[in-house]
Formats: structure tokens, C-alpha cells, sequence
């Protein structure tokens, strides 16, 4: 029978109980990998590196976890407070250097793919349609997540989904 994340945490936080910590990551290595995916365009190498570090911190924060929310939520916060400190980063280099961004929207092509469409949305609008849509979080469950208020987060789902209706809609009649 699985052990609960509860009860792994307890074995990592008060055991150092590594075998334990290996089992959460096992459990929820590809959400990240999948959510970093989409957030970088798939990016191999910065996904790698980017939930390395999302376990790096997680591991260093674990006696921190509370439990007034589910585990998964906390991962998805430093999840994504992982991709905004990325951001910021390459935000810095892309003033100082004058490079394009991996986030700039590319050209639109043929080829219809949710990949394709969620480079029109906001890197919040794309994280908020994510987090709801592919990974099942609650509104009030992203607001804890990304740290904005309830009626934002509602806003930017909404948002995000009227901007792919568009992307959809401009590829059908091309």
C-alpha cells in the first residue's frame, strides 16, 4: 500500500530518512517535469535543472511544511517561485545582454498544438491555465499557489481562455 505523503514527510523530517524523500520525488518528479515543460517551451536542460531545484529546496524547506494545505499544493508554490526566480534571472541577462527571451511569443505556425497556443498567454495567465486545467488545482487552491487573490486568478483563467478561443479560432480559418 502507498504511504501518504504525510507520513513520508514525517520519515524525512524527523528519520532523515532519505528512501523517503526519494519516493515523494518518484511521486511527483513528472508534474513538475511536465508543468516546467510547458512554462519553457520545452527546454530540456532548464527543465532538468529547474526541478532539481525545486527538490533542492523542497528537501531544505521540508520541516517548514505546515500541512494546512496539501503537500501538492506547497510543491506547486515552489514550483512556481522556482520559474518566477528563473524569470527574474533571465530577465536581468536579457537587459544586459539585449537578447530575446525563450518566452517571447515565436511566430505561429501550421501546426496546431497546445504548446503553440499557450505562447500567447502571460507567463501568469499560462501557469493559472496549467495548474486548473492539466494538473486539477482548485481557484482557491492556485491562489495559494501563486500568491495572487482569488478574483486574479479567476480573471486570468478567464483571460487565458478567451485568448486560446482566439488562437483556435484564427488557426481554424487559416
Amino acid at each position: 500500500m502507498p504511504q501518504s505523503d504525510l507520513s513520508l514527510i514525517y520519515k524525512v523530517v524527523f528519520n532523515d530518512d532519505h528512501e523517503s524523500f526519494g519516493i515523494l520525488i518518484d511521486k511527483y518528479q513528472s508534474d513538475i517535469h511536465g508543468l516546467f515543460f510547458k512554462l519553457t517551451n520545452g527546454d530540456v536542460d532548464l527543465i532538468n535543472d529547474l526541478s532539481q531545484e525545486v527538490f533542492i529546496k523542497v528537501y531544505r524547506h521540508l520541516k517548514g511544511f505546515k500541512a494546512t494545505a496539501k503537500f501538492s499544493t506547497w510543491l506547486y508554490k515552489i514550483s512556481i517561485n522556482v520559474f518566477y526566480d528563473y524569470q527574474k534571472s533571465l530577465s536581468r541577462n536579457y537587459q544586459n545582454e539585449n537578447e530575446v527571451s525563450v518566452f517571447d511569443v515565436e511566430s505561429i505556425d501550421n501546426k496546431i498544438d497546445i504548446n503553440n497556443a499557450l505562447k500567447i498567454l502571460s507567463d501568469k495567465e499560462r501557469i493559472a491555465i496549467l495548474l486548473h486545467y492539466e494538473k486539477g488545482f482548485t481557484h482557491k487552491e492556485i491562489h495559494k499557489i501563486m500568491r495572487l487573490p482569488l478574483g486574479t486568478i479567476k480573471s486570468l483563467i478567464l483571460r487565458g481562455k478567451l485568448k486560446l478561443k482566439k488562437f483556435y479560432k484564427y488557426e481554424d480559418e487559416r
